[in-house]
C-alpha cells in the first residue's frame, strides 16, 4: 500500500526546493507532492538553486547530483558557504542521483549534503525524506505511514500509467539525439542521457530501459563506440516491444 504524504499540523506549510534539470523528474515529484503541506519550488540548474535559496527560506533542499553548469555538489558547497557567512543554521540538503557508488556518497558528504538517495524515486521514498527532514516546529514527527487508502495508490498508478507513453516517446527522441551525438563524437551527451534514463526508468516501471541507460552511461564514459551502438540497439528493441504494450 502506498504511503500518503502526511498533512502534519493544520495550516502548516513546508517549503521544499527541488533542483533537477529533468522535466520528467520535476513533473513526477510535483505530482507526488500534490495535495500535501509541502510546497515545492522547482529550478533546473545549480546556479538557479543557489540564487533562489539566497532569496527564500526553505525547510528542505532536494538537489540532483548531475546537472549542466554548476552540478549539485558544487551548488551544495556554495549554499553551505552562504549559510555560514550569513550565520544561518544548515538547511537539510538531500542529494538525488542515479549514481549509487560509494565514491559519489563520499563526494556528497564532503560537499555538505545531509543525506543521499538513489533514483528512481518512489512516492514511499519521498514520503520518508519529507517526514524525516520536514518536521513540525514542536519537534514531533508527522505521522501518516500506513494510513493511505487504496484510492491514493490507485491514483498514483493511474497517473504513472498516463505518463508512460510520453516517457517512451522521449526515449525514442533520445535515440535520435544519441545517433547525432555519435556522428559528432560527443560522448558526454550520450553519458548524460544514459545517466538520466537510468534514473528515470524505474519510476515509470521500465527496469529494462534503466539497465540500457546504465550500459549507455558506462560505455560513453569509456568512449566505447561498439558498446554504445549495442546499448542503443538494445534500447531501440525494448522501445519497439513497449510500443505494442503501452
Amino acid at each position: 500500500m502506498a504511503s500518503q504524504i502526511p498533512h502534519a499540523n493544520l495550516g502548516q506549510i513546508f517549503r521544499v526546493l527541488l533542483a533537477d534539470d529533468s522535466p520528467e523528474s520535476q513533473a513526477l515529484i510535483r505530482f507526488y507532492a500534490q495535495g500535501s503541506p509541502y510546497q515545492v519550488d522547482i529550478v533546473g540548474s545549480g546556479e538557479a538553486a543557489v540564487a533562489l535559496f539566497q532569496c527564500k527560506q526553505f525547510d528542505l533542499i532536494l538537489i540532483d547530483q548531475h546537472m549542466p553548469g554548476i552540478d549539485g555538489f558544487t551548488a551544495t558547497r556554495m549554499i553551505r558557504a552562504w549559510e555560514s557567512s550569513h550565520h544561518r543554521s544548515p538547511t537539510p540538503i538531500v542529494a538525488l542521483t542515479a549514481d549509487s557508488s560509494l565514491e559519489a556518497r563520499k563526494q556528497g558528504q564532503a560537499a555538505g549534503c545531509t543525506a543521499y538517495i538513489a533514483k528512481p524515486i518512489s512516492k514511499d521514498l519521498l514520503v520518508d525524506v519529507l517526514q524525516t527532514y520536514c518536521t513540525p516546529s514542536s519537534g514531533s514527527r508527522a505521522t501518516g505511514r500506513g494510513s493511505a487508502s487504496t484510492g491514493i495508490e490507485a491514483l498514483i498508478e493511474e497517473e504513472i500509467a498516463r505518463r508512460r507513453p510520453h516517457f517512451l516517446d522521449n526515449r525514442r527522441q533520445d535515440l535520435e539525439r544519441m545517433q547525432d551525438a555519435i556522428e559528432r563524437g560527443d560522448y558526454e551527451i550520450i553519458r548524460t542521457m544514459g545517466h538520466r534514463i537510468k534514473g528515470l526508468a524505474g519510476s515509470y516501471g521500465f527496469p529494462d530501459i534503466g539497465l540500457a541507460g546504465a550500459q549507455l552511461e558506462q560505455a560513453a564514459t569509456n568512449q566505447d563506440l561498439a558498446s554504445i551502438r549495442q546499448a542503443i540497439d538494445q534500447l531501440s528493441a525494448i522501445l519497439t516491444r513497449a510500443r505494442q504494450v503501452v
